[in-house]
């Protein structure tokens, strides 16, 4: 008799808690995105040399905060004839934290070449590559629940700032599919979303950590 009464209140109990899984599935997915495929960014920006010559000074080294309009170094410009040039003065864009140096004190160099590279880290942003399918529901100004792999017990919010208007494989230098041969595999796109970053809570956040996200939907 108990065994009979068992069994059937099992069943009862698989299939509550089927469905109870399916429900929290529904609403989870109703609710939020999420995806892994994600990363911290930042506008990293090069200054490159103004003009040919020889790099006379660099005062700045890597990790070096510097101010919009700051000096970094000069350059002695090749001289033309009998004429002595001016030295001229290199100078940040930005406010930002110096993250390469790509040229040495004393070197010649060429307009173009890059002398440093720097970014602003209290302007990072997160990108995040969301399934095609997903564009519809993913909104400007949505809450997001962030989580660098670095920190991974810390949640960092931010919020939806820019859908990109095209899917990544559009920047991509190699073809993700071949159109031309009959043997046509359709594959599911993904599209770049900008996520800002509310401050880092003073954890040491740069651009290129790996990131995941939880877009709030609803």
């Amino acid at each position: 008799m108990r065994r009979a009464i068992l069994i059937p209140l099992l069943i009862v109990l698989v299939v509550l808690a089927i469905a109870g899984g399916v429900g929290y599935y529904i609403y989870n997915s109703y609710m939020y995105y999420g995806t892994d495929d994600a990363q911290v960014s930042g506008n990293i920006v090069s200054i490159s040399a103004p003009a040919n010559g020889r790099l006379t000074t660099l005062d700045v080294k890597i990790g070096d905060t510097v101010k919009v309009g700051q000096t970094i170094g000069t350059i002695t410009p090749v001289a033309t004839g009998a004429v002595a040039t001016p030295a001229i003065n290199v100078t940040s864009p930005i406010n930002g934290t110096i993250l390469q140096t790509s040229a040495v004190q004393g070197q010649g160099v060429a307009v173009g070449l890059p002398i440093v590279q720097l970014t602003d880290l209290t302007q990072l942003t997160v990108t995040a590559y969301i399934d095609e399918s997903q564009m519809n529901n993913v909104k400007v100004g949505q809450d997001v629940d962030i989580h660098v792999d670095a920190y991974s017990n810390t949640t960092f919010s931010g919020k939806v700032q820019t859908i990109v208007q095209a899917a990544a494989s559009t920047f991509s230098l190699l073809p993700t599919q071949d159109n031309a041969s009959g043997n046509f595999t359709k594959v599911g796109q993904r599209v770049p979303v900008i996520i800002t970053l509310d401050g880092t809570g003073g954890n040491d956040i740069v651009p290129g950590l790996s990131a995941s996200v939880t877009i709030h939907l609803h």
